[in-house]
C-alpha cells in the first residue's frame, strides 16, 4: 500500500468545514504543517536534508502544535484561551520501512488505501481522528505503509481517546488540579498521569509488535516545558535509551544506543526552535567492540523554511538546510566539512541537493 508523503507547506485542517468540538462546537484555522508556533517550540518533525518540491518532509510524531486559532461558538467561551494555548493536530501514523534523517516518514492522507490516515485534532471531552492535509495526494512522492503500521496508528488514537474517557468516568481528575496548571503538567492529578502513561506504553507495545519498531515513553509536561525518558527499539536491532527536557525554544536530549554490531554510541543534542526554523548542534561518541573510544563528532544543523515572493508565481515555499561536521577519530586525525542543501524544482534535485 502506498501513500502519499506530507510536506511543510501542505495546509491541514479538521473534517468537515474545519469543525470540531471543544464541549461546544469550534471552528479551528487551517494551518500549514509547519506552524511557526510549533516549529518554534519544536513539536514540528521534518526533514533537514531530504526534499520534495522544493519542502522538508514530515516525519512520526509531527505535531502542527500550540497557537492554532480557534473560534468557538458561543464566541465568548471562557475556555477559548486554554484552548488555543494548547492545541494539537498530530500525525498518528508512519511508514515503518521507509525513513529520512534516520526517522520514519509521517503518513496521513484522506484517501489513502485502504482506510484514510487522519491526524488527530484536539478536543473536549475528547480528541478526535478528524485531521487532514487537503492536497498532499497530489504530490508524485509517496512510501509504503503496512498493515501492521495502519493497525498500530489507530491503536495509539484508540489509547488516547480511552485515557480520556476513563478519566472522566473513573473522575481521576477530582481534587486536582485544573485549568492551566494541569495542562502545563499533562495531567490533573498523579492517578490521571499515570492511566494515560500506562496507555501509551500500551499503544508503544503494541507498535513493537505489529511493526518490529517503537518507543515506549513516560513524560510530565507540555509543549511549553517537560521531561521526557524513553526506549526505543529499531528493526535493525538497535536499543536505543532517551532522556530528553525542553523549555519553551530550547531542548536537550541524551540518547545511548547499542548497535548490532557491537558498537556503542553516546550523543547529547542541544537545539533551539525559532519561528522559521531551527538550528541544532549534536555531540556524538561511537565506542568499539571493547569500549574504546573510535570516534568523536560534533554537527550542527541549521533549517529554515521561507516563502518567496516571485514575479511568475504568487509565492513560492523552499526550505534551506546547512551542516557543518567536525570528526576526530581514535588515532587523531581530524575532518572537518560544510555542507548545504536546498530544495530544487527539477526532479534531479528534489530529494535534497547540495548547494
Amino acid at each position: 500500500m502506498r501513500v502519499k508523503v506530507s510536506l511543510m507547506g501542505d495546509v491541514c485542517l479538521p473534517r468537515p468545514a474545519s469543525m470540531t468540538i471543544h464541549d461546544s462546537l469550534c471552528f479551528e484555522m487551517p494551518t500549514p504543517m509547519m506552524w511557526p508556533p510549533g516549529l518554534a517550540l519544536q513539536q514540528n518533525k521534518l526533514t533537514t536534508t531530504v526534499f520534495h518540491k522544493s519542502q522538508f518532509i514530515v516525519l512520526r510524531s509531527h505535531d502542527c502544535g500550540h497557537l492554532i486559532p480557534h473560534v468557538t461558538i458561543p464566541s465568548a467561551s471562557p475556555k477559548l484561551p486554554l484552548i488555543i494555548a494548547f492545541s494539537k493536530r498530530k500525525v498518528m501514523f508512519s511508514s515503518s520501512k521507509v525513513k529520512a534523517n534516520g526517522a520514519q516518514i509521517a503518513c496521513a492522507e484522506i484517501g489513502a488505501p485502504p482506510v484514510p490516515l487522519p491526524m488527530l485534532c484536539c478536543g473536549s471531552p475528547v480528541p478526535l481522528p478528524t485531521g487532514f492535509p487537503s492536497f498532499n495526494s497530489l504530490h508524485t512522492v509517496s512510501v509504503g505503509i503496512s498493515i501492521g503500521d495502519i493497525v498500530a496508528g489507530f491503536i495509539a488514537i484508540a489509547m488516547e481517546i480511552v485515557g480520556e474517557i476513563l478519566s472522566e468516568r473513573l473522575k481521576l481528575t477530582e481534587g486536582g488540579l485544573s485549568g492551566l496548571a494541569a495542562k502545563l503538567l499533562g495531567a490533573s492529578t498523579v492517578q490521571e498521569w499515570a492511566l494515560k502513561q500506562a496507555l501509551g506504553l500500551l499503544a508503544g507495545c503494541a507498535r513493537i509488535a505489529l511493526t518490529q519498531e517503537g518507543k515506549l515513553k513516560v513524560e510530565v509536561g507540555s509543549g511549553y516545558a517537560g521531561v521526557e525518558a524513553s526506549i526505543e527499539y529499531e528493526r535493525e536491532g538497535r536499543l536505543k535509551l532517551g532522556a530528553e527536557a525542553h523549555a519553551a525554544d530550547l531542548k536537550l536530549g541524551y540518547v545511548y544506543a547499542n548497535n548490532p554490531d557491537g558498537t556503542t554510541k553516546h550523543q547529547f543534542t542541544e537545539s533551539e526552535g525559532k519561528l522559521d526554523g531551527a538550528e541544532s548542534t549534536q555531540y556524538t561518541t561511537t565506542s568499539g567492540t571493547r569500549d574504546r573510544p573510535a570516534e568523536h563528532k560534533r554537527q550542527t544543523t541549521t533549517t529554515r523554511g521561507t516563502v518567496t515572493i516571485r514575479a511568475d508565481r504568487p509565492s513560492d515555499t523552499t526550505a534551506t538546510s546547512w551542516q557543518q561536521t567536525t570528526t576526530l577519530q581514535a588515532d587523531g586525525n581530524a575532518t572537518s566539512t560544510t555542507v548545504g542543501y536546498a530544495g530544487a524544482s527539477s526532479a534531479a534535485g528534489s530529494w535534497g541537493m547540495p548547494l
